[in-house]
């Protein structure tokens, strides 16, 4: 049994802000799926177009004989892109499966099948529901599985009923990976060469804008033991100096990122790294041993100054708290940066205005401004739908950049004049620009942080 997994290319408009800020992310689903097979015995590959630039044309070369599955996964975003490969490679190889995954797919399960875009879906996790297609099991015992029957009838099984144990996956098929490609964000890494990795799998927010259906509620973390594992493999065999840690809350658990501090500071480990945290899950004893542990910077997703936003978008933090964060960080010897929504519910053309002043006011390293995207799937998306506020379905256009919204209370072009002037207003300060600069010590630093400077400019001066 041979899979192919591709990890569709995705075309960001020149205009947006990500097209120059992107980091560059290793798939790490597929490569967890193919390293799971690879253990089981059965033969995979991974395409991963958007770190190779590669368009369906040149995956199609790519592929070197004809596999019994073809797996590609996709977020909204990618989704317009992805069903046209999907076409391609049925085309290419009409005798292989094509099997679709990922958020968008997952949402939107039935249709991408009943149409014939693929085979069928896996929704969700999927690493019980590859190695029992692999097994050739029955498709109608297959949990997650979405695919059509012989009547032609499109059949939804059952989701899991439990979760997939995450401590004991097998490390990813990082070596099926164009390992020297990868990046951390602008402005987020210190060192180079550097990656992502994500060490858990749920949140503990519940954001409207958020979509938890992928992998349940339930909150699953590796140990700082499996961690450790996965930063000394990195570093022994690809030279990796720096990790983001992309998992969408790092800290939800105090007493695992202590402990992982503890082991690299034991192992006088020469690591340099960020992570993505809540205001309300750090204290400041916790931000100081991360420092001391090589943490340079934290992401937070602060969203807005204004309580009522807040309140409606259901983030569960006060400004207080943010303010407290943003303080202890500081403290701690730890850059901040802080991303922000624009276009809200609730948000008014005062309140855009307070939110771009406070994160100003903040007296942060780093701040990015989206615009607030109603994902399928999320509570967002249903509000927005039920109100019939939805102004299209233009998938690319979901990408934080482009207002997708007809909120009651400002006009969606506002939301776009807003999300321009911020960066400029932001990044343009010349006392903003002199600090950043004399804190600024190692050659490295310098020039990724002025790289980033003017590519977070470089969004807002082409939309004016």
């Amino acid at each position: 049994m041979k899979f192919v997994f591709i990890n569709p290319n995705r075309y960001i408009s020149k205009e947006n802000i990500w097209n120059v800020v992107n980091s560059l992310t290793p798939p790490m689903g597929l490569a967890c799926l193919s390293s799971i097979l690879e253990e089981k015995g059965y033969e995979s590959d991974i395409i991963d177009a958007a770190a190779l630039g590669l368009d369906s044309k040149d995956i199609i070369s790519s592929i070197n004989q004809s596999p019994d599955y073809i797996g590609i996964t996709s977020t909204t975003v990618e989704i317009n892109y992805a069903i046209e490969l999907a076409r391609e490679l049925r085309a290419s190889f009409p005798h292989a499966l094509i099997l679709m995954g990922g958020v968008h797919p997952t949402i939107f399960h039935e249709s991408l099948v009943s149409e014939g875009i693929c085979d069928m879906v896996i929704r969700g996790e999927g690493e019980e529901a590859i190695v029992a297609l692999a097994d050739d099991q029955p498709l109608a015992d297959i949990p997650n599985l979405t695919w059509k029957g012989p009547s032609g009838k499109v059949i939804v099984n059952d989701m899991n009923e439990h979760y997939v144990d995450i401590e004991k996956l097998p490390l990813p098929s990082y070596e099926k990976l164009p390992m020297n490609r990868y990046h951390a964000a602008l402005g987020a890494a210190k060192k180079s060469p550097s990656v992502g990795m994500i060490t858990s799998r749920g949140c503990p927010g519940n954001c409207t804008f958020c979509y938890s259906g992928m992998h349940g509620k339930r909150i699953r973390m590796q140990s700082a033991e499996k961690i450790m594992e996965q930063i000394t493999f990195l570093m022994k065999n690809y030279g990796i100096k720096e990790i983001s840690f992309y998992d969408d809350t790092f800290t939800t658990s105090k007493k695992r990122v202590e402990r992982l501090c503890d082991l690299i500071l034991q192992d006088n480990m020469k690591i340099s790294w960020s992570c993505f945290a809540r205001a309300d899950t750090v204290t400041p004893g916790l931000l100081k041993k991360m420092k001391k542990a090589g943490c340079h910077q934290v992401s937070y997703g602060f969203e807005s100054a204004d309580e009522n936003v807040l309140q409606a978008i259901k983030k569960r933090v006060h400004t207080s708290q943010i303010e407290d964060a943003v303080r202890w960080t500081k403290a701690a010897g730890i850059d901040v940066r802080g991303a922000f929504m624009l276009g809200n519910p609730e948000d008014t053309e005062e309140s855009m205005r307070k939110t771009m002043e406070y994160s100003k006011n903040l007296c942060i390293q780093f701040s990015i401004y989206n615009i607030t995207t109603p994902f399928p799937g999320t509570a967002l998306y249903t509000w927005v739908k039920e109100n019939k506020l939805l102004k299209h379905t233009k998938w690319n256009l979901y990408d934080l950049a482009h207002s997708c919204i007809n909120l009651p209370t400002v006009q969606s072009d506002t939301v776009e004049r807003f999300y321009s002037r911020a960066y400029r207003e932001f990044y343009f300060r010349p006392g903003y620009i002199i600090k950043r600069v004399l804190a600024l010590r190692s050659g490295y630093e310098f020039k990724t942080h002025m790289k980033a400077f003017w590519g977070m400019l470089l969004a807002g001066l082409l939309k004016q």
